[in-house]
């Protein structure tokens, strides 16, 4: 490749699905996009897009040239922080995707005890709770790890939840539950199994399954941490369920000193938390 600023845009598209996604993305137009294709194709004698029902995508063809790009480009950002932080400067950015619940009751307040090792790092964390790519982010935490590509995964802990009905309702069959995303995982089959039904409500996070629960007085589940605020509701029995949680990042990253302090500190965060612990005689 003559032009290595090219694969840039390469990765936007496969990152973001469209040309003119990329474009936003990049801070361009999606003219500037398309003629950095046009000369791609002019090299590689294929066009690196073409057309699908969003717009212009990624060509499958590509898909090993992508790989190719992106460990070069994870390489690349991790001797610029290594050479960064060497100078005392500020490491470039840790881009983040974990759940909002991650985020504010095991990540956030762990964070004062790290306050001198993240010092010198840039961190930008994005709300993506079923993730299973890296998609742009250096560091992805989720219940499922990614299936494919050089990741490096690993169990960092667990989610336990449990189901619950109004205490004078017990016999209630309307529930709220998650998107079908989560479908397959054992705490909604549970529910279902007891409600004799898919859910009634559903939302996106766990906080909001709370809030739902506790307005419109119907069963649903939430974390265990989360039930001892939970007023009125009584637990359903054999409901309770765990979910491993995994942290993922790019092999190449292996050596970056901006990404070891971050992953240290997620494992650090999750091993402390009890909102990633499970019951004691379970």
């Amino acid at each position: 490749m003559d032009r290595w600023d090219d694969l840039r845009f390469l990765l936007a598209i496969d990152k973001y699905g469209t040309m003119a996604a990329a474009a936003r993305m990049l801070g361009t137009n999606p003219a500037t996009v398309s003629r950095r294709m046009e000369r791609m194709a002019d090299e590689l004698g294929l066009n690196p897009v073409i057309k699908t029902s969003m717009g212009w995508g990624l060509n499958p063809e590509m898909r090993e040239l992508i790989k190719a790009s992106e460990t070069f480009d994870e390489i690349i950002r991790g001797e610029q922080n290594r050479l960064r932080m060497r100078a005392g400067m500020k490491s470039s950015e840790i881009r983040v995707a974990c759940s909002p619940m991650m985020l504010r009751r095991i990540l956030a307040p762990n964070m004062k005890h790290y306050a001198t090792e993240l010092a010198h790092i840039r961190l930008s964390f994005s709300n993506r709770a079923l993730i299973t790519t890296l998609s742009g982010h250096d560091i992805i935490i989720s219940a499922a790890p990614p299936e494919s590509g050089r990741i490096l995964s690993r169990k960092i802990g667990v989610f336990a939840l449990e189901a619950y009905v109004p205490t004078d309702d017990k016999d209630c069959r309307e529930w709220v539950g998650l998107s079908p995303d989560y479908k397959d995982f054992p705490i909604m089959r549970k529910c279902e199994q007891h409600f004799k039904g898919p859910a009634r409500i559903e939302v996106d996070t766990l906080s909001q399954l709370y809030d739902v629960m506790t307005s419109a007085r119907i069963g649903g589940f939430i974390p265990v941490m989360a039930a001892q605020n939970l007023e009125g509701f009584d637990a359903i029995e054999g409901s309770y369920s765990t979910t491993d949680i995994f942290m993922s990042y790019h092999e190449s990253r292996r050596g970056d000193p901006a990404l070891t302090a971050v992953t240290a500190f997620i494992v650090e965060s999750f091993g402390q938390s009890p909102w990633a612990q499970v019951r004691a005689e379970v």
